[in-house]
């Protein structure tokens, strides 16, 4: 994918994109002849960053968002994903007709944002299983009131309420061996020191590599939600943002990504995907595959973000290697 988070680094999404063209380029210069067509795409708003959804793309291609979706999906200054693409001239009611149905299967390349291929001293990841995502914009309504005079028992102080719910979600999610949860955006209205939090709104997003996980991390918070609030005579609103399930990836893709590395001489081991990709999305209705290579310290979404080029080509070679698995006969 092309487009980043802010404060980002040079080489998630885009390292994956220069690997798929050098591996088609590869296979152009060896003039190999596949059986399937293959096309080279990069996709955009992967991240989520602006308007807090993400792999837009991939749904896109597969018809699954709406127009009330990209209404629905704003920015922090209000502005609506359909908004942004009138502006930039584009056509938005068409979002939903545009559905690809003649894609046999998807491969993505991409550094692994993360420490564990460096630490097992691994060039080439195996992507076994890319995790579901829950993602939410959570809004707690409560009071503005003077902070001095109004009593502690008869205030509706959205902070105190949010706060709360929020200091909770780690600890549901650390029942769970593979399932994360982050806060990653808040915001307090009024925000002044003299002043008691009328409104409070957050990001919540939850992982896991089984859905009852997700599930059951979301139900908790939903449930805090609503005591809290009883508790306060407050309110909430919960406005879901993105839901994509977790995806195995293709056992006969991944194998010929391992038979690769080994005629190659590659180290490798299987992984789970903790980020969210665009393979999930098409994963879920076609084999699919994900080849990772390692972040050098495991760092990622920052500045610091860093692979070594020997193992970006590594990767290439795998990737050329086994779209000639792919499409050296009719097999999908």
């Amino acid at each position: 994918h092309l487009d980043s988070v802010q404060f980002g680094g040079a080489y998630d999404g885009i390292a994956g994109v220069v690997c798929a063209i050098e591996a088609v380029r590869q296979m152009a210069e060896s003039n190999e002849k596949p059986f399937y067509s293959i096309e080279v795409i990069a996709t955009n708003d992967e991240e989520g960053s602006r308007f807090k959804s993400g792999l837009f793309t991939g749904k896109v291609m597969d018809a699954q968002l709406t127009v009330e979706d990209i209404q629905r999906y704003k920015d922090a200054d209000g502005v609506s994903v359909y908004a942004a693409m009138k502006e930039y001239g584009l056509n938005p009611d068409e979002i939903a007709n545009h559905k690809r149905t003649d894609i046999k299967a998807f491969i993505e390349v991409h550094i692994e944002q993360g420490p564990i291929l460096e630490a097992e001293q691994k060039d080439i990841g195996v992507v076994d299983i890319i995790v579901g995502i829950k993602r939410a914009l959570v809004t707690v309504n409560g009071r503005a009131d003077h902070i001095g005079t109004m009593p502690m028992n008869m205030r509706m102080d959205a902070v105190e309420a949010a706060t709360k719910v929020i200091a909770n979600i780690g600890d549901r999610s650390r029942q769970y061996p593979l399932a994360v949860a982050t806060v990653g955006n808040l915001n307090v209205a009024p925000n002044i020191v003299n002043i008691i939090p009328s409104q409070v709104t957050y990001t919540v997003d939850f992982r896991g590599t089984t859905q009852d996980e997700i599930d059951a991390q979301y139900k908790g918070m939903l449930e805090d939600l609503q005591a809290v609030t009883v508790r306060f005579h407050m309110s909430f609103d919960v406005a879901e943002t993105l839901n994509v399930i977790p995806v195995e990836l293709s056992k006969d893709f991944r194998s010929y990504i391992k038979e690769s590395c080994t005629k190659r001489g590659y180290s490798n081991m299987n992984i789970v995907s903790g980020a969210g990709h665009d393979a999930q999305v098409f994963g879920a209705r076609m084999p699919a595959a994900m080849i990772f290579v390692p972040s050098i310290g495991g760092r990622s979404h920052c500045p610091e973000e860093n692979t070594d080029a020997r193992t970006l080509a590594m990767a290439s070679n795998v990737a050329y290697d086994t779209l000639l698995r792919i499409c050296a006969e009719k097999r999908l």
